[in-house]
């Protein structure tokens, strides 16, 4: 019994380590792809694809592949992200190569720390050799893996010649002169409306001039006869307040004069009166 009992025990234990042993399927990561370009383009001009990338999960290998028509575009060179290409670790490769008849361009990077960012991860140059509307490109998926190296979904490459915009030479050039026009045409209409307000100023001030000029000469005029009749009645007035302050000043002490003198003459009457009555009085007491 002991025997069998130690039997379905190890069963049971291989089979529980069995069933840990099995490995688990892991869920891909997803990442999206927008490939920008350049659009309308003329003979000569300088044109870009930007292949730009968003929901970003964290990526260690990146490999793509883009097919342009080389009757219309000559490829000249790459730029990477600078958070690619600042890492010295980091190796990024673009080959040239022919598939099918058809130029292709292997574009490569093996990340030494997992790569997130959310931007243009390479910008891929161009020369225009002919004119065009579209811009005649193709890009494909080879291998994208997340940071354990497990394969990354990613959907068909959306073109959208927005996306991280650039413009042709001849764009630029273009928008450069419109507003270089633009801004002679406002400096032109800003310079003669300023000399023509100007002008009219100088006019009206001019004007102005010579109507002040003979305001001025009338007034003078006007205020010089003003202030030598207010000279005259001046004079007029002093002369009057001067004669005022002759009589004030002689009449007061003469009134005064005359009224002590009569009040003093008073006095001495009454007392020489007084004096001549006590006289007899007493002279008639003696006698008696």
């Amino acid at each position: 019994m002991k025997n069998v009992r130690k039997a379905v025990v190890g069963i049971c234990m291989a089979m529980l380590l069995g069933l840990f042993a099995v490995p688990q399927p892991v869920q891909a990561a997803n990442m999206n792809l927008t490939v920008g370009t350049t659009d309308n383009a003329k003979n000569g001009d300088t044109v870009t694809v930007r292949v730009i990338g968003s929901n970003n999960p964290g990526i260690s290998t990146f490999a793509t592949q883009l097919e342009y028509d080389t009757n219309y575009l000559t490829y000249t060179g790459a730029t990477w992200a600078n958070a690619i290409s600042s890492n010295t670790s980091n190796v990024e490769l673009i080959s040239q190569t022919t598939e099918n008849g058809k130029q292709v361009l292997n574009i490569s990077a093996v990340f030494a720390e997992t790569y997130s960012n959310n931007e243009t991860i390479v910008t891929l140059n161009f020369t225009a050799r002919q004119n065009y509307t579209t811009m005649p490109i193709t890009l494909r998926v080879r291998e994208i893996t997340d940071s354990s190296f497990q394969g990354v979904t990613v959907a068909t490459p959306v073109v959208d010649a927005t996306a991280g915009q650039t413009q042709t030479t001849s764009q630029s050039n273009s928008q450069n002169n419109s507003q270089n026009n633009s801004q002679n045409s406002s400096q032109n209409n800003s310079q003669n409306s300023s000399q023509n307000n100007s002008q009219t100023d100088n006019d009206d001030s001019e004007a102005d001039g010579v109507d002040d000029s003979d305001t001025g000469d009338s007034g003078d005029d006007n205020s010089g006869k003003k202030n030598s009749a207010k000279k005259d009645g001046t004079k007029k007035d002093s002369a009057k307040k001067s004669s005022k302050d002759k009589k004030s000043v002689d009449e007061t002490p003469k009134t005064g004069t005359v009224d002590i003198r009569l009040i003093l003459g008073g006095f001495v009457v009454i007392f020489l009166v007084i004096s001549g009555i006590c006289i007899k009085v007493l002279g008639k007491k003696r006698r008696a």
